[in-house]
């Protein structure tokens, strides 16, 4: 045990207690000062969206999905033997998930091109209306799309005309929108 220093009166151990209760009462008073003061100025914070924030940054993005959705379209409308395999990469390149297995299987190993080449068919068509884009996500879309397109083929040569209602689901990948799925909702031959 250490020794009183000479001259120093002994400190009782009730003492040393005493000086430690007004500082740890000190700490306590301004930790919870602190925390109050956070907590006031988290709590002031405007942290509230709104249906026109949400609204304001889905109308950002809808141009992009109307552009991507038009160019899809496009393509799936205006081929023939001749262009397929471009046509086709094209379409791969803007396409992801299912709809980019889907499409393909239809292309892959040149089949699509040699039957169009025998039949000597082609496709022309335009949309008549649309895009129509709603956001299901932020980083997922769809298009409703109504479109007229010609088929013709060496069998028929005047063609075939036919309005078709698709529905396009898009979704963000790696920075752009891409085709995951296209679905036809009605035809009607004309």
């Amino acid at each position: 045990m250490d020794s009183p220093e000479e001259g120093a009166e002994p400190v009782a151990p009730g003492q040393r207690r005493s000086r430690t209760v007004p500082i740890l009462v000190a700490l306590l008073v301004f930790a919870v000062a602190c925390a109050g003061a956070f907590a006031a100025l988290w709590l002031s914070k405007d942290t509230t969206v709104t249906a026109a924030d949400v609204e304001g940054f889905l109308e950002t993005r809808e141009p992009a999905v109307t552009d991507r959705a038009t160019e899809v379209m496009n393509l799936l409308l205006n081929y023939d033997a001749t262009n397929i395999e471009e046509v086709g990469d094209q379409l791969l390149g803007l396409s992801t998930g299912n709809f980019f297995e889907d499409y393909e299987d239809l292309v892959g190993g040149g089949n699509l091109q040699r039957a169009l080449r025998k039949a000597s068919a082609s496709s022309r068509g335009q949309i008549v209306d649309g895009p129509d884009v709603y956001f299901r996500g932020a980083s997922e879309a769809a298009a409703i799309v109504t479109v007229s397109q010609t088929t013709q083929s060496r069998s028929n040569p005047t063609g075939v005309t036919t309005e078709y209602v698709f529905r396009i689901i898009l979704i963000q990948s790696d920075g752009e929108w891409k085709a995951n799925d296209v679905t036809v909702l009605s035809t009607q031959e004309s």
